[in-house]
């Protein structure tokens, strides 16, 4: 019979054991592909966190949610929606100094095998894939992306409009890849435009259907960017680096006349039926308040 102290050795050595098992399986996956995401994901909550404080949602009242992967159990897109203050980079793209943007964004969901982003994917219909929301506000007090009409309503303003899903995919995105102004392409039209109608609980929005033309985001590893905290880093076969792709993509915008802010809900993306789904299930879900 084990005496009390045996007892105690045997049970001192199972804990030790257990212990060390615990930490060599806790190191093998911070080595794996699997743990990518979740480095992403603690990186960019902070990150979003401070951007939401800079930017419009906070200097402007306007409460905005709008549901990521993790919201809807979808396996497909990225958890949670980020937010990015982009007023600095928005005012050097267009040279006008009096244009504050906010961007909400989300893009595809990580790849557990290959440890990053199926955004780099270009077998996935989800490749180059995004959706949010921008919220612009001028200044000096017009109405950006919408123009009067001779009764006093407003319309959008399709050339402005581009602007802003220009300045995302270019500067934000595809130029920490290795995109540059000789190797950009960006050809937007818009398909179809209606409205008024209703979204996301809210009467006065704009439906703009439209096609585009936009460089992708495959592209080969050449040393760390700061965007790989977020996407990770690429692990996906590339044939053409950058290659234009076509898309398709869908806004609904509106003028918050109170706050003085245009509100744009947006999707982009290069198949139809992810486009339809992330229009009913995710952005027509969010909530607005202001």
């Amino acid at each position: 019979m084990k005496t009390k102290q045996q007892k105690n050795i045997f049970l001192s050595k199972c804990k030790r054991h257990f212990t060390g098992r615990i930490l060599a399986l806790l190191f093998l996956f911070c080595l794996s592909p699997l743990s990518h995401v979740f480095y992403s994901m603690a990186v960019m909550s902070v990150y979003s966190k401070l951007n939401e404080n800079t930017g419009l949602l906070t200097t402007e009242d306007i409460r905005l949610f709008i549901p990521g992967g993790l919201t809807t159990l979808s396996s497909d897109w990225y958890p949670f929606v980020m937010t990015f203050d982009a007023e600095d980079g928005f005012r050097r793209f267009t040279g006008d100094s009096s244009l504050a943007l906010t961007i909400l964004y989300n893009f595809p969901a990580f790849s557990p095998l290959k440890g990053c982003s199926r955004l780099y994917d270009t077998s996935s219909p989800y490749y180059n894939s995004f959706y949010g929301a921008y919220l612009v506000k001028d200044k000096d007090g017009d109405t950006y992306g919408f123009t009067k009409t001779s009764d006093g309503s407003l319309t959008p303003d399709a050339a402005a409009v581009a602007e802003v899903p220009k300045y995302d995919f270019f500067q934000l995105v595809l130029s920490e890849f290795g995109l540059t102004n000789e190797t950009a392409v960006f050809d937007w039209n818009i398909t179809n435009l209606s409205g008024p109608v209703s979204y996301a609980g809210e009467e006065g929005f704009y439906r703009m259907d439209a096609t585009l033309t936009v460089n992708g985001a495959s592209h080969h590893y050449n040393g760390f960017t700061q965007s790989y905290l977020q996407y990770g880093t690429p692990n996906y076969p590339v044939s053409t680096p950058l290659a234009p792709v076509p898309m398709y993509g869908r806004l609904y915008g509106k003028y918050l006349e109170d706050k003085q802010v245009s509100l744009f809900f947006y999707v982009v993306t290069a198949d139809k039926d992810v486009l339809e789904n992330c229009d009913s299930e995710f952005l027509s879900n969010s909530t607005l308040d202001y």
